[in-house]
């Protein structure tokens, strides 16, 4: 199992993305002008978070799907779920689709819920492991089928080329940051998009949460001796990013933040899809005993709820 973790985090990459680009959101509508629906409208943009990447069934399983029959149930009144979640989507990718036309109903929403963000930080790790691969010929889809043989000698190529562990969370950082900083701007162009059509409407903004309180070195698919050097670093950069996403909620006062990183870290076990790994052993249930060979990063069940849940506690000024 340790030989297979070389590339754990490329998997764990690739998962968060939805294991590639989804061209399409959940919503299927038209091209024409949108029209108005009866009952009230929510509208979710966002990655593979907010599209229920993992579930059986998302249309029903995910949380704007959750929230919107909590919200009927609350109010006696219909709600119509329009989500334009696409998996694989960063900040930018969201605010193309905005350009391109891809959130049909969102002059006409009640509510708009943004979740966005994560890809712009796992991204880079996704893309980092794919040049690796690339420079080595590796197929990641094929390395549960090599041999141990095969593997042994995959880990000793790669262990030597990363073990500058200076130089390569230089690289790392920097990619990283690059990306966060186009959040930014991201954000505020994606807010002016939004006001110039939809002025009414009540926008709540999710944080991130971090899938991997205690990851470390092992998570990156590197065990050096130098593991301590990346003792905090996804938690560093996951802060730096709801910090981001906390300035732009203060800059607009029309915006409504949601906290579920606060949530899902107080949540045990962590409500993440990598925890199933964990059902043959029961007593194993915090976030340091997630099997690493099977890192998926995404909501479970319990994950999507507690997200439908925190925004509507929010929603309904309970918290």
């Amino acid at each position: 199992m340790q030989i297979r973790r070389i590339f754990a985090a490329a998997a764990a990459c690739l998962l968060l993305t939805g294991c590639g680009r989804s061209d399409s959101s959940s919503a299927a509508e038209s091209s024409a002008a949108p029209v108005q629906a009866s009952g009230l409208n929510m509208v979710t943009l966002g990655d593979s978070i907010s599209y229920g990447y993992g579930m059986d069934d998302p249309d029903t399983q995910r949380y704007s799907a959750i929230l919107t029959a909590k919200l009927e149930q609350s109010d006696n009144r219909k709600w119509n779920d329009y989500n334009y979640a696409v998996s694989g989507d960063d900040s930018s990718d969201l605010l193309k689709r905005l350009n391109d036309g891809k959130a049909l109903r969102l002059p006409s929403a009640d509510v708009i819920v943004i979740c966005i963000g994560a890809n712009n930080m796992l991204g880079v790790l996704e893309e980092y492991f794919m040049e690796k691969a690339e420079e080595h010929d590796i197929d990641l889809a094929a390395v549960e089928s090599m041999s141990d043989e095969e593997l042994t000698a995959l880990q000793e190529e790669m262990q030597e080329e990363m073990a500058d562990t200076e130089t390569l969370m230089k690289e790392l950082t920097a990619r990283i940051d690059s990306n966060l900083d186009r959040l930014v701007t991201d954000l505020d162009e994606m807010y002016d998009w939004i006001r110039e059509r939809n002025a009414s409407a009540e926008v709540y903004i999710l944080n991130v949460y971090n899938p991997y309180p205690d990851a470390d070195g092992s998570l990156l698919g590197i065990e050096t001796e130098n593991d301590a050097a990346y003792d905090g670093f996804v938690q560093e950069k996951i802060d730096r990013c709801n910090q981001i996403i906390a300035d732009f909620t203060k800059k607009h006062a029309d915006l409504i933040p949601v906290d579920i990183a606060s949530a899902f870290a107080a949540a045990d076990p962590l409500p993440i899809i990598g925890t199933g790994s964990m059902d043959a052993d029961a007593s194993q249930t915090d976030a340091e005993n997630v099997d690493q060979s099977y890192l998926d990063p995404h909501p479970n069940e319990e994950g999507q709820q507690l997200i439908a849940d925190t925004v509507f506690q929010v929603m309904r000024g309970d918290s």
